[in-house]
């Protein structure tokens, strides 16, 4: 599942494919409307780049989020020791009087 800071969201994979299905929407039936026009060509081209993006997207943000996740968890267990290192301290009353 794809958090950031605790927030649920709906996977990488799930939005981009969202994406992608709406890209290739919006390029139905070109090539019947506009049969024979050099554009169309270029058209696709810049659809399969794009799709392509969107893929790469997908993949190195599923990458990352496992990485992201170990790190809050290591950033995490590490605030909990330190602050439970600092329990044992004990700080004079006066101490900031005498800086």
């Amino acid at each position: 599942m794809d958090r950031c800071l605790g927030h649920r969201r709906r996977p990488a994979r799930t939005r981009t494919e969202t994406s992608r299905s709406a890209l290739r929407r919006g390029h139905e039936g070109v090539d019947a409307g506009a049969a024979g026009l050099s554009s169309v060509a270029a058209l696709k081209q810049v659809l399969t780049s794009w799709e392509d993006r969107l893929q790469s997207v997908r993949d190195e943000c599923e990458h990352l989020e496992g990485a992201l996740l170990a790190v809050a968890k290591e950033m995490g267990e590490t605030e909990a020791a330190v602050e439970k290192s600092f329990r044992g301290v004990r700080v004079p009353a006066h101490a900031d009087e005498k800086r």
